[in-house]
């Protein structure tokens, strides 16, 4: 599990780094970036729904002894994740000036949020093949590789936002336009390190097949990963919907989420791991027909996973007046940060049930469930009272954060009473 928690820590703080750094370089950009970042994790979660399919059908083959079956799996995923990467990435160069046109930002903010989002998003194949080769590797065993890649990756991203923001030898600064095309090259280097190591280890995966793609299974995959990302899909597209109320309280709102957004991260990145590690022991549990032992696993998952949450963000606040000054030199958006964080204890204690349970029921090939009650929840109470809450009743972005809130513990709750029944059971994938 601590391999796995150290890779999603380390793709988790790309745009972590990318916030904090250019916070010495303008606000607006930090704004730009936090807003755009709901975009960047729209793509993210649209590579996750092949992964995800894959990484179902993959281990749970495997867990049922099928070792071929799961190989062309795995090689009409990375079909997939080839295809959607050229098909998302164009999507991005031709639609970002548009949508992020919607929002009606400051001109400073809309310029850099659309230069983040065309580079960033437009070249994300790095970023689609990188996120498929680790679910490939995971689901054969090898949890560390991920980990010191992405670690490398990190590094990468790093020393090109110091380029991009603090340039040596007199080099121009590039600012947001570089801190994107460090991005890209972290995950282009990422994605041929993990391909290299799948190659060095011998994982069945024959190059050649890949462009030879079975029709049965790639339904299969885009079956099960369709909904699969569903729930994550629909979360992210009603987190850009509150991104919009937010837009509307000012650049100080936007900047001082995007800066909360960053806290979050590490909040409940632990869970986030967990729940990564719960969907693989969950396929392979289900192929092997151990239904109990893994249902009394992920309810101890669970419950670890909000304690660490809960931990985190009780350190956060605690230092909260530190961290907003690190963050920003602004007193409205200290003082704004300092607040929100507060609001943070009760929307990621209640996160981090989701992240962990939802995934061992995607695991386990339940996956129509979480859908349906994600979408409701979370347009149904997470928006609408985000605009209640935020906007009519004008508590701000404090009374966002609540709704948020609110619509994470609906939906934990939820989960937990599907868990701890057995319906689940019955929605096995393996051949």
């Amino acid at each position: 599990m601590w391999p796995i928690f150290v890779e999603q820590l380390m793709r988790m703080s790309l745009m972590s780094v990318d916030v904090f750094m250019l916070t010495q370089y303008s606000e607006a950009a930090v704004a730009a970036v936090g807003l755009t970042g709901h975009f960047i994790f729209f793509l993210i979660i649209s590579y996750s729904i092949v992964s995800s399919g894959g990484a179902v059908l993959i281990s749970q083959n495997l867990g049922a002894k099928n070792e071929r079956v799961a190989q062309e799996f795995s090689q009409n995923s990375l079909l997939l994740a080839f295809v959607s990467s050229i098909i998302i990435g164009f999507a991005f160069i031709i639609g970002s000036p548009a949508l992020v046109e919607l929002f009606a930002l400051a001109p400073d903010v809309e310029e850099y949020a659309t230069q983040y989002a065309v580079i960033a998003g437009g070249l994300s194949i790095g970023m689609s093949l990188s996120i498929m080769f680790s679910t490939i590797l995971r689901a054969y065993g090898y949890t560390k590789s991920p980990m010191v890649i992405q670690a490398i990756a990190g590094l990468i991203n790093l020393l090109g936002n110091i380029f991009a923001i603090y340039p040596p030898f007199d080099l121009p600064q590039t600012g947001v336009v570089g801190v994107a095309i460090a991005t890209v090259i972290s995950q282009i280097v990422s994605a041929v390190m993990c391909w290299y190591v799948i190659k060095h280890h011998d994982i069945p995966c024959d190059f050649k097949r890949i462009f030879q793609p079975d029709i049965r299974k790639l339904k299969k995959i885009i079956a099960i990963g369709l909904p699969n990302g569903g729930e994550s899909l629909s979360y992210n597209l009603a987190q850009i919907a509150i991104m919009f109320f937010v837009s509307q309280l000012g650049t100080v709102a936007l900047a001082a989420a995007a800066i909360v957004q960053t806290a979050a991260r590490f909040m409940f990145v632990f869970s986030l791991s967990l729940g990564t590690g719960a969907q693989v022991l969950s396929s392979f549990y289900v192929g092997q027909k151990r239904f109990y032992e893994l249902k009394s696993k992920v309810h101890r998952y669970w419950v670890v996973g909000m304690a660490s949450s809960v931990f985190v963000t009780l350190l956060i606040i605690a230092n909260r007046q530190w961290f907003a000054e690190i963050f920003s030199e602004d007193n409205d958006t200290q003082q704004l940060i300092t607040t929100v964080l507060i609001a943070a204890l009760f929307l990621e204690s209640g996160r981090s049930i989701n992240l962990i349970v939802i995934a061992a029921l995607k695991g386990a090939g339940d996956v129509i469930f979480p859908v349906r009650v994600g979408i409701l929840a979370m347009w149904g109470v997470g928006v609408l009272f985000a605009y209640l809450l935020g906007i009519h009743w004008a508590f701000g972005l404090v009374g966002i954060w609540l709704a948020i809130g609110l619509d994470e513990w609906l939906r934990g709750i939820i989960m937990i009473g599907r868990w701890q029944g057995d319906k689940w059971m019955t929605k096995a994938q393996y051949e």
